[in-house]
């Protein structure tokens, strides 16, 4: 009878008591943008590869391949290994734990001690050489269900960490990319310096010829000024900007230096995305994961209702003398088995299994809300691409109109037909127009960048 009630233990340690699990279903659209929507499922492990080297910008490749330095990428490291190391604890609970114990001792005892009888020695040895095996059944899938759990944290810790360097990528190359529109920007806007000034002294010259009022000498004044609080405000936010990526680096934001390019390279336009690249999103993986992780957690309350079941064998040798221990007659064992259950607990072990309910109810809602507003960061993208598209458009032709009305205006001033003052002024509409074009191009990159994040990354 008990050889059968230990194999009927063994035989039943496959049970579990956890749901089956199934992924939450998502309400969604058949398609957004050019491409079709398949539910999300964990894919974060596909290749996505060095996906800013499509922008063809080598110093960009240089910074992004010095992001495994950044300091916060370190600790998401150390969390995904503290997680690792948690599975590798639970998982250690299927397995017998083993012990071994050696021990000497002389021992003097009391003749004056309780219960002593006439003859029995005083002093004496004894030498101990045992070693124990201790095991829990798992009969209820108690410890498989806390292994499950464990293993799906750690893969959700290792979405996170991808999370998190999909993010810093993306980061550090709208950083760079807006840095590099600013410069423009602020090169444009010395250049529009210069030409207010030159327009300010044109006007005094008009003005102290009785050709223009004092009202006019003011406003030129007005407009030198707000052009250089402009350019300062523009180098303020370019060492910010090159202090952010200092940091994002994990360098010193002091004497840190980023190169400047002369041209802004064209966004990444896709013309078809396929639903693939929205399921491998690390963050709507490890929301998954954490579905899957509270799943189990309910089969281990379950398990709280239900006995459970130790095994342990101990054996060894003890004797009074080194000489002899070991051998037969100081051979010494035991087997044993216990079982224990809770019979009242004024409703703790209900409460916990509701508490795990009530946890997985929380995550499946948190994952459905991931996916929604990933869903929402691809058609934000998308918009956004296709109307920065236009205004771009549309402000290379205002850059091609303003080109044309300072050869006009040059030809009218060489013909002597207008004042020079006209050509100054066609000359800082044509600067504002390029400056602004070049705001408009950093735009249209960080959306690019923004689009491949909301993707997961890599292009399709």
């Amino acid at each position: 009878m008990r050889k059968s009630f230990l194999l009927l233990a063994l035989l039943c340690s496959a049970c579990s008591l956890a749901p089956t699990y199934h992924r939450p279903e998502v309400a969604l659209p058949a398609r957004f943008g050019e491409g079709i929507f398949a539910i999300a499922k964990p894919a974060d492990e596909l290749p996505k590869g060095a996906w800013w080297k499509t922008y063809g910008d080598p110093d960009l490749d240089f910074l992004e391949s010095g992001l495994s330095a950044n300091q916060s990428l370190q600790a998401a490291i150390s969390r995904l290994s503290e997680a690792q190391s948690a599975l590798a604890a639970q998982r250690a609970t299927l397995f017998p734990s083993v012990g071994v114990n050696a021990s000497s001792q002389k021992i003097n005892n009391s003749a004056n001690r309780a219960f002593y009888f006439k003859g029995m020695p005083l002093r004496y040895s004894d030498n101990l050489l045992t070693a124990d095996v201790s095991y829990e059944a798992d009969v209820f899938g108690r410890l498989s269900n806390l292994v499950a759990s464990s293993r799906a944290q750690a893969e959700a810790s290792r979405s996170d960490l991808a999370s998190l360097r999909l993010s810093l990528e993306a980061e550090l190359a709208a950083d760079y990319f807006s840095l590099q529109a600013l410069r423009a920007e602020r090169n444009f806007q010395k250049q529009l310096v210069e030409k207010e000034g030159e327009s300010l002294q044109f006007t005094k010259v008009l003005f102290q010829g009785g050709a223009a009022p004092e009202a006019d000498v003011d406003q030129a004044e007005i407009s030198l000024q707000s052009a250089r609080q402009q350019e300062q405000d523009l180098g303020i936010q370019e060492a910010a900007l090159v202090h952010a990526i200092a940091v994002l680096l994990g360098k010193p934001a002091s004497g840190f230096v980023v190169r400047t390019r002369d041209a802004m390279p064209e966004p990444q336009f896709f013309a078809a995305i396929p639903s693939t690249l929205l399921e491998r999103r690390p963050d709507i993986a490890s929301a998954e994961r954490q579905v899957e992780a509270a799943n189990f957690q309910i089969g281990v309350a379950k398990a709280a209702f239900f006995p459970q079941f130790n095994f342990s064998a101990a054996g060894g040798y003890e004797s009074g003398q080194m000489g002899n221990l070991i051998t037969a007659p100081s051979e010494l064992w035991a087997l044993g088995a216990a079982a224990a259950v809770t019979v009242f607990d004024a409703g703790l072990r209900s409460s916990l299994e509701e508490q795990a309910k009530a946890r997985y109810r929380e995550t499946v809602a948190n994952y459905r809300q991931t996916v929604l507003n990933a869903f929402r960061e691809v058609e934000d993208g998308l918009s956004s691409l296709h109307q920065l598209e236009q205004e771009n458009a549309a402000q290379k032709n205002a850059v091609i109109s303003a080109q044309k009305a300072l050869e006009q205006a040059q030809f009218r001033y060489s013909e002597g037909m207008s004042p020079i003052q006209d050509l100054v002024s066609a000359q800082i509409q044509l600067l504002q127009n390029r400056s602004r074009l070049s705001v408009l191009q950093g735009t249209r990159m960080n959306a690019s960048v923004l689009l491949v994040k909301a993707l997961g990354g890599g292009p399709p």
